[in-house]
């Protein structure tokens, strides 16, 4: 190339840089006020009117571009159910007081991208007017080492429930490996580890998760880690209670709910009403100290909630022992009335399936949909009725048919069907009054 070609072109590229430099010096970091003028404060955001980057009633605006400056500016994105999905709709009949806990039992997933449908599941507990939701957290999922904690799906459930008017009872179950006895002689090697679980639990939701259930039907072996004693769970009650009330006084602790059963075998189930006779006598009665509600579960099989043996027995042969009806809770409330305790009980799980297809839960052919229904909102009225001391009831499940396959038991205990769509027992529970 000719050399006064290379002069011209050094020349000229020495006025751009000067050019540029001067530009740069006139207006400042040219970056900083860019990024100071198009991303909205606060008080901007709130004054109608004002752009605030985000495109609003254009017809022509991108979707997906409004969702992505969405996000920028820290709003929730609301997608549209996914093809397929029939959420719940409809106005319901809300709580007229805070007397009385209207709970389900929800099934959820603990990873981000499944957020989607943890929300439809907070959609149809709202649609359907209830106040509360009950979960499961497994501490051996939560603490898998003694030093090492992983809450993030617990921080997602509790967020997304923030804002609403549904207050939240999480179930602890599940002792992690490194906690547990190795000699099997007792449940954990130190009970001191699940006081620094709760505490660490109790400290992290303070305020934010409203109760907290020690333990889910600790008179199965299954729910034990092999075998059912009395002791273990007495220990283990009075450590998540002092692990909670440590770290937030309010919180409310909860007695683990008792599956009803007439079986006596510790290495497969004890009978419930012994096993809280039990529990009582334990220690002179020291550990009954140690919860602010209790729980039961009044599963009933094939019958009405307003039946009961002997006096009143339902259809079928699951009807010969009172531990297949609703009204079971009498017996256990008699054990409490025997030891002076006059606290409120919450029904944390109860309950009817329609046909299963899993073993053993062949009464299920007996319920219709049209049951389900009528002994789920039945229900209530026996609880006000007959068993006055009753403050919450918790419907077991909402929608364990959106997870799990036909064949699984739980599936059709669900008030939803498998794409959300409610079942008779959904839309009975809505415009079910709740006083």
């Amino acid at each position: 190339m000719d050399k006064r070609v290379l002069i011209g072109v050094a020349a000229l590229f020495v006025v751009v840089i000067v050019v540029a430099l001067a530009l740069a010096l006139t207006n400042g970091d040219g970056d900083d006020d860019v990024a100071e003028e198009t991303t909205p404060t606060e008080d901007v955001a709130d004054v109608p009117g004002e752009d605030d980057g985000v495109p609003t009633g254009d017809d022509d605006a991108d979707p997906e571009q409004v969702d992505d400056a969405a996000e920028e500016n820290g709003d929730v994105v609301e997608e549209p159910p996914a093809e397929g999905i029939q959420l719940p709709t409809g106005e319901p009949e809300r709580p007229q007081s805070d007397d009385m806990a209207y709970g389900f039992n929800i099934a959820w997933w603990a990873d981000e991208e499944s957020q989607q449908f943890n929300r439809y599941a907070q959609e149809a507990v709202d649609t359907a007017g209830f106040n509360w939701v009950k979960f499961q957290v497994h501490w051996s999922e939560i603490q898998r080492e003694p030093d090492w904690y992983d809450p993030l799906p617990v921080d997602r459930m509790v967020e997304l429930y923030e804002g609403t008017d549904t207050r939240i009872l999480i179930t602890v179950v599940g002792a992690p490996d490194w906690a547990r006895d190795p000699n099997g002689e007792q449940l954990l090697a130190d009970f001191e580890t699940f006081v620094g679980f709760m505490g660490f639990m109790a400290e992290r939701y303070r305020g934010r998760v409203h109760a907290w259930q020690i333990w889910n039907e600790q008179n199965m072996a299954n729910e034990m880690h092999g075998t059912v004693r009395v002791s273990d769970y007495a220990y283990l009650l009075e450590a998540g209670y002092r692990g909670v009330k440590t770290h937030d006084p309010d919180a409310i602790v909860v007695f683990g709910g008792l599956a009803p059963t007439g079986v006596h075998d510790p290495e497969t189930a004890v009978n419930d009403v012994d096993y809280l006779e039990g529990f009582y006598l334990y220690g002179n009665g020291h550990y009954a100290q140690f919860f602010d509600v209790m729980g039961m579960h009044l599963n009933a099989t094939n019958n009405p909630p307003d039946t009961s043996y002997p006096e009143n027995p339902g259809p079928g042969q699951w009807s010969d022992h009172n531990s297949f009806y609703f009204l079971r809770g009498q017996d256990l409330r008699m054990v409490m009335a025997e030891f002076g305790d006059d606290r409120e009980v919450w029904v944390t799980e109860f309950g009817w399936t329609t046909e299963n297809m899993a073993e053993g839960y062949g009464y299920g052919a007996d319920v219709t949909e049209e049951d389900q229904a009528a002994y789920l909102t039945g229900a209530f009225d026996v609880a006000r009725e007959q068993m006055p001391w009753i403050s919450g009831m918790f419907v077991w499940n909402l929608n364990f048919s959106t997870m799990s396959p036909p064949e699984d038991e739980k599936y059709p205990w669900s008030v939803l069907h498998e794409n959300w769509s409610p079942r008779p027992a959904y839309t009975a529970l809505q415009e079910m009054p709740k006083p």
